[in-house]
């Protein structure tokens, strides 16, 4: 990867490739530096992301302040310090571990899917951590009376995780009988309302990472592992919920009406259960805004970014 990314496309000038030690393991993330007096952002990707997924938003965000985009343990390219390290607890534990790495206090956090169930459980569980919180289409539970209606789709694709194992050995299969342009095509009809609208740079990004990922073992198991983790959360439903009632900072929620992955029955239940929280829908877009539609998704973000008032984390 180039050390910037403005050598990729103008558009990411200032954006760096960096490395660095997280309790004693090697890192990779995204960096755009902003005021030194502004807020922190950090930016967590989803399952199956990488930091990349934010490339197209970090340097208008990096306006306001610094901003800061990890690649996971078990994502992109870092790989988990052991096997099963990419378990929801573990990434939780990671975040809390980066940000004081980094000697960052609290910070204002955007998560997207998975992402946005990491940033739940750490915004409840760590609320000196979090001024300001942005939930992008999290990955949150439904109500036991409306349980979100999942595309097709989404339900073969989850499905294997269930069975300890056969996830895994269904997605090194895939890795091996697809092409890396293959692999993003495939998820880009799942993710996307309309993937023509991704610009042809961060599609190469995309296709570059996928690459990388059919040659390094670990991201089949990092993946599996991940969403066997994801799907216990969901269904067991009790931590998530106490995260989500012990949120004190300022909170966004952003939905996508297009969104395959994300039913509107957990946007209701998350509202009815904290009928404070701000809601953002944005019509005709899927489950990643900022990566389908970048404009809009800063619009929506940065105008209620400006007119919150961060809680004294």
């Amino acid at each position: 990867m180039s050390a910037d990314w403005g050598g990729r496309d103008p558009a990411w000038a200032g954006i760096r490739s960096e490395y660095r030690d997280v309790a004693g393991h090697p890192v990779h993330l995204l960096r755009a530096d902003g005021p030194s007096d502004g807020p922190v952002q950090l930016l967590v990707h989803g399952l199956g992301g990488a930091a990349i997924n934010w490339l197209e938003v970090m340097r208008p965000l990096a306006e306001r302040g610094p901003v800061l985009a990890p690649d996971l343990p078990g994502f992109g390219s870092t790989p988990p310090p052991r096997p099963g390290a990419s378990r929801s607890e573990h990434n939780l534990a990671f975040l809390t571990a980066l940000l004081r790495e980094e000697g960052i206090d609290a910070a204002e956090v955007h998560g997207n899917s998975m992402g946005g169930m990491l940033a739940t459980l750490l915004a409840g569980e760590h609320p000196e951590r979090v001024t300001r919180l942005v939930l992008v289409d999290p990955a949150l539970p439904g109500t036991e009376q409306a349980p979100q209606r999942l595309d097709p789709g989404t339900i073969r694709l989850f499905v294997p995780f269930v069975v300890p194992g056969l996830g895994e050995r269904l997605l090194r299969r895939l890795y091996a009988t697809r092409t890396a342009e293959e692999l993003v095509t495939g998820f880009q009809d799942l993710i996307h309302a309309d993937a023509s609208r991704l610009r042809p740079p961060l599609v190469d990004a995309l296709v570059t990472n996928a690459a990388f990922g059919q040659q390094e073992l670990w991201r089949a198991e990092g993946l599996a592992v991940a969403s066997g983790s994801l799907l216990h959360l969901l269904t067991s439903r009790r931590r998530l919920r106490q995260a989500l009632e012990a949120i004190t900072a300022p909170t966004l929620l952003v939905w996508v009406s297009e969104d395959r992955l994300i039913g509107r029955s957990v946007i209701d239940a998350t509202i009815e259960r904290r009928p404070d929280l701000d809601l953002k829908v944005l019509p005709g877009l899927g489950h990643a805004p900022m990566m389908e539609d970048p404009a809009r998704y800063l619009e929506a973000v940065t105008d209620w970014l400006e007119r919150s008032t961060p809680s004294a984390a």
